[in-house]
């Protein structure tokens, strides 16, 4: 898992430096980016506890989880299955990516061995430029792990929760989120974040076995919360260098984590 460091005010983000080389019969600068983004649980457990439906159909993984395969009345984690659009500007501002929602439902413990326990989220972003017009495309593509405790429902709860008592997602391992690429001879850096992640209490981290500083969020029983995540480009970072032909491409990468916002109660 990539490192993770807390700014001031709460926030989390990283910086991936990465040193490339590319030609140096470099094309124009995009200015804005034609891009579809498709999303997909591509791994998940307990199996046939947990069930995967809704299939992306570019993925071909499932982008709905429900949960205990046994029970009438069941908790879900969905993400959207596809995302697409034109407005994604070079050095402007993030553009809405998948956003996850968890319906949070109370479980009988009876299930216990059918609750979702961890997964990987998948995804797939497909970029080309749209100004100016380019018919180049490229394909990038990036994870994150999960573990998941589904908690019973009484107190007391071991850990700080707003509710009785809260779920517990926790971010256990992930992909490059800060990806250089070469677009058209230029250099640029794809971005993908996400909004409120947090250190989580240590109390809450020793529920799922993990030591003080995971990483992660709560999501309150009886409601449905959802996650949003987003993506940036930026760049392109070109700085010529003696030998002719040949440019030497500096990308840099910065994830910001902000706010997590809660849903209608279900």
């Amino acid at each position: 898992m990539k490192k993770w460091q807390k700014f001031a005010g709460g926030a989390l983000a990283f910086a991936l430096l990465a040193g490339v080389t590319g030609q140096a019969s470099a094309g124009p600068v995009v200015n804005t980016w034609n891009y579809e983004i498709n999303n997909g649980f591509s791994s998940f457990e307990p199996v046939p506890g947990v069930v995967g439906l809704d299939p992306n159909a570019t993925l071909g993984t499932p982008t709905r989880l429900e949960w205990p395969l046994s029970g009438s009345d069941r908790s879900s984690l969905l993400v959207d299955s596809t995302q697409s659009g034109f407005d994604l500007v070079t050095n402007g501002a993030n553009v809405a990516g998948a956003t996850l929602t968890h319906n949070n439902l109370p479980i009988a413990t009876r299930f216990s061995n059918e609750f979702l326990r961890s997964g990987r989220l998948s995804v797939q972003i497909d970029l080309a430029s749209a100004d100016p017009n380019v018919s180049e495309s490229i394909t990038l593509d990036t994870f994150f792990d999960f573990a998941f405790l589904e908690t019973e429902n009484q107190g007391p709860c071991g850990f700080g929760s707003a509710s009785t008592c809260d779920d517990i997602f926790v971010l256990t391992g992930n992909g490059d989120l800060s990806q250089d690429f070469t677009y058209d001879g230029q250099t640029y850096t794809l971005v993908f974040g996400s909004e409120q992640l947090s250190t989580l209490d240590p109390a809450a981290c020793q529920q799922l076995g993990l030591g003080a500083s995971c990483v992660g969020f709560l999501t309150p029983e009886n409601a449905s919360t959802d996650f949003q995540t987003f993506v940036r480009i930026i760049g392109p970072s070109t700085v010529p260098v003696p030998e002719p032909g040949v440019l030497a491409l500096i990308g840099t990468g910065l994830v910001i984590l902000g706010a997590m916002r809660r849903r209608r109660p279900i």
